[in-house]
């Protein structure tokens, strides 16, 4: 079996917002169906994809182009639920975890053997599978980019493994835009100087890409043609927070009320911290309104941590009706500062 320097894996529920609701809707697997959050589509699945239809489209243009498109609104309990569990199979999994978003991860396997990494992540698809009804894809690669990559190239659900020698091929004919974290406005910037793959780097001075596209996204670009870049994970060691969001407005429901909207996030977040088996120190109540200007965040500090429902969801209704709010579109309430119960100091007064 080939050995190489260090493996990493990545590992993608597909469509995932969608995934999860088809799971009680079989009958809707074949057919074109987005998940929408307010008046975006959150996630497409496959079918919806072969229409046109985009994540972050608004939903009356995904009509457009897609009539017989079946838009359900996300299910935010579910969705949170099934994230918990997602990262449950892959903290059980792998020796280090670091989470990309609510249904992705890059893994360490804690091994340099391709094989031995191979079935780690049919294990982690089984699982998923099984146990969640959820198809993950994931890609095999030497750094967090390639492993990326190769789960991109496993979409969807699959498993795809970048070795040596398709590394070196990606890494002077892979387009710029490609790139994991390059825009749009940095893909203009590139193309306007001769950049169009990272072979093109080679003829571009290291002041003028730095002139181009910034300090920091100079050095990556030229990490990622040299092949040194970024294969270290950054794990969350235990949660210290946890969040709940949602929209005042859904696609086919009733519109909800800010404080009805409140309620519903602290139980849920609640909920999610007692399964966790945390308390909390805090809660952060986010405040998205249709004025123009950064988002509102109150905060408040509790004198012990708890996980009581009935304390929070009084104290994030007191924090949304203590002061005059431009007309509310959403909200998020964070929970902070957590802590297992054993670890809460006894009070001594």
């Amino acid at each position: 079996m080939r050995r190489i320097l260090m493996v990493l894996l990545h590992a993608d529920a597909d469509s995932f917002f969608a995934s999860v609701v088809l799971r009680r809707r079989p009958d809707l697997v074949p057919v074109p169906v987005a998940v929408s959050a307010h008046v975006f589509v959150a996630s497409p699945n496959y079918p919806a994809r072969a229409r046109g239809v985009r994540g972050g489209m608004l939903v009356h243009e995904a009509l457009r182009i897609c009539p017989e498109l079946v838009v359900i609104d996300v299910p935010r309990t579910e969705v949170e639920e099934a994230s918990d569990a997602l990262f449950d199979i892959f903290h059980q999994s792998a020796h280090t975890v670091e989470p990309g978003s609510m249904e992705e991860g890059f893994l360490d396997p804690g091994t340099s053997d391709v094989g031995a990494a191979v079935e780690l992540a049919r294990t982690i698809r089984r699982r998923a599978m099984v146990e969640l009804g959820l198809p993950v894809s994931v890609g095999i690669g030497r750094t967090k980019l390639m492993a990326k990559l190769a789960s991109r190239a496993a979409k969807p659900d699959g498993l795809y493994v970048i070795d040596a020698q398709r590394e070196a091929e990606l890494r002077s004919s892979l387009p710029v835009g490609d790139v994991w974290g390059i825009g749009a406005h940095t893909k203009e910037r590139l193309r306007l100087i001769g950049v169009h793959r990272l072979h093109d780097l080679d003829r571009i001075s290291p002041d003028e890409l730095k002139r181009v596209c910034g300090t920091t996204m100079s050095s990556r670009l030229q990490r990622i043609r040299e092949g040194t870049d970024e294969a270290t994970l950054h794990p969350v060691e235990g949660r210290t927070s946890l969040s709940s969001e949602g929209s005042i407005t859904g696609f086919a429901r009733p519109d909800w009320t800010p404080t009805e909207l409140v309620a519903a996030c602290t139980l849920r977040v609640c909920r999610r911290a007692e399964r966790a088996g945390l308390a909390a120190a805090g809660l952060s109540l986010t405040v998205k309104s249709e004025a123009v200007g950064p988002v509102i965040v109150l905060k408040h500090q509790a004198p012990d941590p708890t996980s009581d429902l009935n304390y929070w969801a009084a104290v994030s209704r007191d924090l949304l009706t203590q002061q005059t709010l431009p007309r509310v579109v959403g909200v998020r309430v964070t929970l902070t500062g957590l802590v297992p119960p054993n670890r809460i100091p006894p009070t001594l007064f």
